[in-house]
């Protein structure tokens, strides 16, 4: 039983953490691009912009629901880990490539999301063994 609370509470919280993310990424993207009105210049920087704030946000979230996951799972961290990470990155790619292809940079993500997961797992593991 406790493999079904661990996998639901983090993907839960992943999914929750993640559009409660972009809904203050979207009130700062109005914003920014309210100010850019005045300061052209800061549309030359707004690519820069998202990756530099919200990938690693995105990061910390991954890696805060494998941390969840593996302190309620309490064994088999890893796999538990791992199928949060296929559930939460399979429905973000799922809804995501609708109507758009993967990209390089959206596989490296990806990887990235995934190993942030297992991280979380691993951090949780290697904090309550010693």
């Amino acid at each position: 039983m406790n493999s079904l609370k661990a996998i639901i509470a983090g993907t839960f919280f992943i999914v929750v953490a993640t559009l409660l993310m972009q809904l203050v990424f979207i009130l700062i993207a109005v914003g920014y691009t309210s100010l850019a009105k005045d300061y052209p210049f800061l549309n030359e920087i707004s690519g820069v912009f998202r990756y530099l704030i919200a990938i690693p946000v995105f990061i910390g979230i991954m890696f805060v629901g494998g941390y969840i996951t593996s302190a309620i799972a309490k064994e088999n961290v890893y796999l538990h880990c791992f199928v949060v990470a296929a559930i939460t990155i399979g429905g973000m790619m799922w809804f995501a490539l609708e109507n758009t292809t993967l990209t390089p940079s959206g596989i490296g993500l990806n990887i990235v999301m995934w190993v942030a997961t297992m991280l979380g797992g691993w951090y949780w593991e290697r904090e309550t063994r010693s």
